[in-house]
């Protein structure tokens, strides 16, 4: 049962406590739920570290090994773009909820 404002057009003590815990429970999912994410990133990045090689290292280089170093690049910046595309649709997802999270406190308010 909702607590209407009582006299001074203030509410209740109780439903201050009440938001309060619902946004101290917010923040303390999105904050587990962010170091858990940061938690797999660390185990399922698959960057691998490039030297960096100048002209004339290439130049030195056949065109078979050229083209398994482009080869290679290629492979690398297709999954580095998926594992992007993941991340920003979990970002999405969080932000949803986050937002579906305030409008509840929102209510209570």
């Amino acid at each position: 049962v909702p607590i209407g404002p009582g006299h001074n057009g203030c509410y209740g003590s109780g439903l201050k406590q009440e938001v309060a815990a619902a946004l101290r429970a917010l923040r303390d999912n999105l904050l587990a739920e962010q170091k858990e994410l940061e938690e797999n990133q660390a185990g399922c990045s698959c960057v691998v570290q490039w030297k960096h090689l100048e002209s004339w290292e290439l130049q030195g280089r056949s065109m078979q090994q050229l083209s398994s170093l482009r080869a290679s690049l290629q492979q690398e910046v297709h999954a580095l773009s998926s594992e992007l595309v993941a991340h920003l649709l979990v970002r999405d997802q969080l932000r949803t909820k986050q937002d579906a999270m305030l409008l509840d406190v929102g209510d209570l308010t």
